[in-house]
């Protein structure tokens, strides 16, 4: 499982004018959120997602047994990055998820009586450390994010809100009310990320 790690992804042209939340570095902004209870998600490109049957063929098994040292696994001709929940944080939480202006995004969990101020902090630390987790390509120009115990498309799937700019939220707030927890479907900035993983 990769419950001890994150993994943000980088690279490509920008995307223009961003909302600015004020964090560090870069001009992150708030695009979604994704509720996890300890299961991982993948990142890929939106048009590969049909090849994903985690839930009706059993795919998740690949997720289950791969070793920390794995970043992605296969979906039908590409690549998904795994982007693990951290146990260490809370088992059921929610993961922010942020784009900066400079097209770098961001999926982070974090817990602490200032909410944003945890993710502030997150967002802000060094990644120069972290481990080289490959290339994520998204040729489709559009990236989907959605949990691996679910199928990709179909009627084993979970919902994909599209994307919104907006503010982070001020504190870390209860589980979603509805029966199935959406993913996330949102234009990518750029056709290839550089992953970098974070024990």
């Amino acid at each position: 499982m990769h419950g001890n790690r994150a993994v943000p992804a980088r690279g490509g042209t920008s995307p223009g004018q961003r909302r600015d939340t004020g964090f560090v570095n870069h001009r992150w902004m708030h695009v979604g959120r994704l509720w996890t209870n300890g299961d991982p998600f993948l990142a890929v490109d939106a048009a590969l997602r049909a090849a994903w049957l985690g839930f009706s063929n059993d795919q998740f098994s690949q997720v289950v047994g791969l070793g920390p040292q794995d970043a992605s696994v296969t979906v039908g001709t590409g690549r998904a990055a795994v982007v693990g929940a951290d146990g260490v944080v809370r088992d059921d939480s929610w993961m922010e998820v942020f784009e900066a202006d400079s097209g770098r995004v961001a999926i982070v969990q974090a817990a602490g009586p200032d909410y944003p101020d945890a993710l502030a902090r997150a967002l802000g630390y060094p990644d120069a450390d972290d481990e080289d987790g490959g290339t994520l390509n998204v040729p489709g120009g559009e990236l989907a994010i959605f949990s691996a115990a679910a199928d990709g498309a179909g009627p084993y799937s979970m919902p994909l809100l599209t994307a919104r700019p907006g503010t982070v939220p001020p504190v870390h707030g209860p589980p979603p009310s509805g029966e199935v927890e959406p993913g996330l479907l949102f234009p990518s900035a750029r056709t290839a990320y550089r992953l970098k993983v974070r024990w």
